[in-house]
Parts: structure tokens; sequence; C-alpha cells
């Protein structure tokens, strides 16, 4: 029986990324839910232009999608009354709904965003007479992957060869599912490949991942003294420098210089200084991973942590939130099944039991939070409420992490 979409009273924002045949990520889908205080077709259309608005305006295209472009679902109503000036021509892709028919109208409206500098994607796309028109308008076609037969598929790569609209491969969850695509000509791919480990036979952990992996978890233990954690990270040169590099950025607004790690504990708190040497542990250890997988592993981290912390369970609950959040995708990072990559790691009884899927507060809340980056929100409200948490605090939490990232993002580059 489907279940009923969640009672909202805020924007739900995430995001899913888009990837070419390298896996360079060229841009971001937005995944919307408006509040839940429209009713009727008018209103719900209102609702989207202004769940479009509120999301960016608080978030931030730059939070959102960094460098690369918005994908941004709208609305029939919303194509023909005008976008909203919060999306910019050079940062968007007007992506048409499935639901949305290509009369008249539509091919109009589309014309004239094609001429404002808009690229436009079509959704769950099948090339008929009654679509025609809109196929030279598009700079991309969505297919899911699970409805593409061969001969839709060298159907749209000739038009794709032929200069028309370039095919994106929609709810591509394998690596062979993505290499098969790709070898076939396929252009562009959504989907949670990356996250689903390809698992190298026999392959065992290296020296120095075997050292960062140890020093993720001793930044994560609560019962660890100022002293222990300058003692941590001051013998690792590297990580020492790029540590020191970040937390004397812009973005901190220190008034003096900071130039030990001991001096930033005391003026930054633990708690801070931990989280970045976390990621900078993280990034030293995945050097050959997927940047996104980092990227996604950071946000699910601070998302963890942050919803740890309202919970009112102590204060050894967001640290251990935030390094199962950190960890999740070690496998994926590793190539390793995470039982192999956690044989040898010495974490907490309950965190460990979490990445394997047992079923206790730590992996309900990263659950939780993988569920609200993937859109599935009914489940993120779920899980939020066996945790006695107010769903209010997922959007807050991501968001958060989505700024926290992008800033990481920026020091890393």
């Amino acid at each position: 029986m489907e279940r009923s979409a969640p009672v909202l009273n805020q924007v739900f924002v995430a995001r899913q990324g888009v990837f070419d045949q390298s896996r360079k990520v060229v841009g971001y889908e937005l995944l919307l839910q408006a509040p839940a205080e429209a009713s009727g077709a008018d209103s719900l259309d209102r609702q989207s232009a202004r769940a479009i608005s509120d999301a960016i305006v608080a978030v931030g295209l730059d939070a959102l999608a960094g460098s690369s472009r918005a994908f941004v679902t709208v609305s029939r109503r919303l194509l023909l009354d005008g976008l909203p000036d919060v999306l910019p021509p050079s940062r968007v892709v007007v992506q048409l709904g499935a639901d949305i028919e290509a009369d008249a109208e539509v091919v109009s409206a589309c014309r004239v965003l094609r001429e404002a500098g808009y690229a436009l994607a079509v959704d769950d796309f099948t090339l008929t007479p009654w679509t025609a028109d809109l196929a030279p308008l598009a700079s991309f076609v969505k297919v899911d992957v699970a409805g593409l037969e061969a001969a839709a598929r060298t159907e749209l790569l000739a038009a794709q060869a032929a200069g028309g609209a370039a095919l994106l491969v929609k709810n591509v969850e394998a690596m062979t599912v993505f290499d098969e695509m790709a070898a076939a000509g396929c252009r562009y791919f959504q989907g949670g490949f990356l996250g689903h480990p390809v698992v190298r036979q026999g392959r065992v952990a290296q020296g120095p991942q075997i050292t960062y992996l140890r020093l993720l978890q001793a930044l994560n233990n609560p019962n660890r003294s100022l002293d222990d954690l300058d003692e941590l990270v001051k013998h690792d040169a590297p990580l020492c420098f790029k540590l020191l590099r970040t937390v004397n950025s812009a973005g901190f607004g220190l008034r003096s210089t900071v130039t030990s790690i001991r001096d930033a504990l005391l003026l930054l708190g633990r708690d801070t200084v931990r989280r970045w040497a976390s990621l900078w542990g993280l990034a030293a250890l995945s050097q050959q991973a997927h940047s996104e997988l980092v990227a996604t592993a950071t946000i699910r981290a601070r998302s963890c942590e942050v919803l740890a912390s309202t919970l009112g369970d102590g204060d050894d609950l967001a640290p251990q939130a935030f390094l199962v959040g950190l960890c999740s995708l070690l496998d994926a990072i590793l190539e390793r099944s995470l039982a192999d990559v956690l044989e040898g790691f010495p974490i907490a009884g309950e965190a460990k039991a979490a990445l394997l899927g047992d079923d206790n507060r730590l992996r309900t809340l990263l659950d939780c939070a993988i569920a609200y980056e993937r859109g599935q929100w009914q489940v993120a409200v779920d899980k939020a409420a066996r945790l006695r948490l107010d769903p209010a605090r997922l959007p807050v939490a991501y968001e958060d992490a989505l700024k926290w990232s992008r800033e990481f993002e920026k020091q890393r580059g």
C-alpha cells in the first residue's frame, strides 16, 4: 500500500548529482517538497513557486549546486506564468515534469525560456509525435534506465548524435549499469551508483589507510582530552598544515593567527577542531575515490551530528553520530566490504553495529539522514518519529550540512 505524503509545514530540499561519462559532476537536481498548506491545483502551483524560492533563498545556489547547474522541476502553471527571479539562466536547467503535456502553450513558453538563456530538460521523455516539438528545444531528455529498451535507446542516441538533446539516464544504481550505458553512448547519468561499492576481491587496507581509520575513531572519542587531540594531530604534518590553514581562513573570522593545534583547540573548541581534522583525515584516506563520495559522507556526518545534538541523549551521541555518517561510505571509498573495513577499526560498539546495519539509535539517525538526502521524505519523517525528533529539524540539519560541506570543499580546493 502506498504511503501518504508527509504533512510538512516548511520546504524540504535535497539534491542528486548529474554525472557525465567520466563521472564528473555537471549538475545537481533539486528535490523539493512544498509545505502541505495548499489545496487545489492553482494553490499547489503557487506553492511550487514558493518552494523553489524559499529553498534557494534559505540555502543558496552555491551551497546546493556549487559551480554546477541546478536542475529545477517546474509545473505547467509555473512554466506559463514565469519563473521566480531566484533562478538565473546561467545557473539553472529548467526541467519539465512527465505530467506536462507538450501543447502549443508549453512549446511557446519553452521557446521563450530558451531565448532567455535557460537550458531545458524533459523528464521521462518518450519520442512521439506529441513530444516532437519539444525535442529540438531541450538540452537534455531524461529516461529511466528500467524503461530504456534497446530500440528506444538507439533512437534517442541517434537523435543525440545528430545534434539533438543529450540523453540523461536516471535511476542508475549500479556501477556495472553505468559502464554499460556509457559504453553504449549515453552521455549523462543520475542515480546512486557511486554509493554502491565495487568490491575488489582480496584488496586489503594499506598502512596509511589504517592510520587514518584509527585517527578518525580517535578524533571522535568523546573521552579524549585536549592534550590527547593535540598529540594526535600535530604529528601528522600534512593534516596539521591543512587544519591550520582552514581555521585561519576568513570563514572563522579570527582576529589573530592560529599557529598551533593547541591554540586552535583553545580558541575554537574541541568539537570544531575534531570535525575539521576528521574531514581532512577522510580526504587523505580517500585520495583515489570520487570527490562526490567524500562530499556525501561529509554532508551525512554533519546532518547526523546536528540531528543527534537535538535529542538530549548526552554529550557522546553527537560525536558518534558524526563518525557514523562520515564512515557510512567507506566501503565505496575503499572498494572493500564495510565489514572488512571495520574489522580492524577500533570503533565503539553501538557505532560499529549501526554501520553494519543493526537497529539502534545511531542506525535510525543514519537512515533518517540518508532518506532525506535522497528525497524520500516520508521515510525520513517516519525515522524522525522513531527518534521523537521534530521533522522540522530535518531541513535545518541538511541545510547546515550543505553549507558546512561547501566550506570544506573550498578549503580542500
